[in-house]
């Protein structure tokens, strides 16, 4: 008698269990049905407000090395001179490609060489622009499976970020280094004399060679072109030993001239005529004004301090650098200054900038 009570209650306790189970497990499918609806939805509501927010920065990426090289590589070239050799970047699929001045200098004779194809092709110069150590060189696409880069946007680097250089240093074929954007807003010294603003420096490694090559993010996209490094042993155009202190010049510089080389060979830079200087001040100070130059025509002094160009802040001397560099000859431009205190605004129509920069001018 004692017996059947307890097996019915055990019977009744083990139903109960059962269909507590099953009905905890139906609960479950259903919280993982909806959750998944939920993250899809999420997911959802996150895509359109990208869609229709400002485009954001996209320097981070999931991509290894490994994956950015393979990317990459194959439009990177070696070019040779009968001086030298540097790096290129192939632009398009017309043959033109990118690199430094500096790189095709002097030289009569270009011989240009695709990872791709383990072939050397004849290239021709196309234009130069020293101001910016920039140049155009241009190989016959025929029966060439070219692989252009794809230009980022300068803007958006930030200190920290990493970035790779790829080129050919010390002729070591397609040499592939890692680092990270060391500094911004730093300045160089073009082949021929005039300041090329807003460069970003690196330390990954760059060494004699890897001029022209490019300065890549973390998606691939190139940032800048390599063209100077930091040395003791440096020669005029900075390429010395590396000393974990390297230069790019920002690709947006590049951008802005790119088509003007591949049209007319040139590039035409207008040209204020003055030097200027950092201090305490907010503001780029006049250091000198070239003799004759339209700066010197509209009455800009040494001691002048630039606060704004058409309208807009200056806060160093490469500010000046920049807003200058875009224009040709003939713009106007409208300085804000502060003289002794005092402000006032001139108005400087823009000369052609000299081939070689004067010694007291910038």
């Amino acid at each position: 008698m004692t017996r059947k009570p307890h097996r019915f209650l055990s019977l009744r306790i083990s139903t109960f269990i059962a269909v507590l189970a099953v009905g905890m497990l139906a609960v479950g499918i259903v919280a993982l049905r909806n959750g998944g609806s939920a993250n899809k939805s999420t997911d959802s509501a996150a895509a359109t407000l990208n869609t229709s927010a400002p485009a954001a920065r996209t320097v981070s990426s999931t991509s290894s090395p490994t994956q950015i090289y393979n990317s990459t590589h194959t439009g990177v070239v070696k070019i040779t001179t009968e001086s030298g050799l540097g790096t290129g970047i192939v632009l398009d699929n017309n043959g033109d490609i990118l690199t430094n001045d500096h790189v095709v200098e002097g030289a009569s004779r270009f011989n240009v060489s695709f990872d791709s194809s383990n072939q050397t092709h004849t290239a021709k110069l196309v234009g130069t622009d020293p101001s910016d150590d920039l140049a155009v060189v241009k190989v016959d696409p025929s029966g060439l499976n070219l692989h252009p880069l794809t230009l980022g946007d300068s803007s958006t680097v930030q200190v920290g970020d990493t970035v790779y250089a790829l080129g050919n240093p010390f002729g070591y074929t397609n040499s592939f280094s890692e680092g990270i954007v060391s500094g911004l807003d730093r300045s160089m010294t073009a082949p021929n004399g005039f300041t090329i603003g807003h460069s970003i420096q690196t330390d990954a490694a760059i060494n004699p060679g890897n001029s022209g090559g490019p300065l890549l993010d973390g998606n691939g996209n190139v940032v800048g072109i390599n063209a100077q490094i930091a040395s003791n042993s440096s020669n005029s155009t900075g390429q010395g030993q590396n000393n974990g202190v390297g230069f790019a010049i920002p690709i947006n510089t590049a951008k802005s001239v790119i088509s003007q080389l591949e049209k007319s060979g040139h590039v035409s830079h207008g040209y204020l005529g003055i030097a200027t200087s950092d201090g305490n001040q907010t503001g780029a100070t006049v250091s000198s004004v070239q003799p004759g130059s339209p700066a010197e025509s509209a009455g800009i002094q040494q001691g002048d301090l630039i606060k704004t160009i058409d309208g807009k802040a200056v806060n160093s001397s490469s500010d000046v650098v920049s807003a200058i560099e875009g224009r040709s000859a003939g713009s106007k431009v409208t300085l804000g200054i502060d003289r002794n205190g005092s402000s006032r605004s001139v108005q400087v129509t823009l000369g052609q900038q000299p081939t070689q920069a004067p010694t007291t001018s910038g």
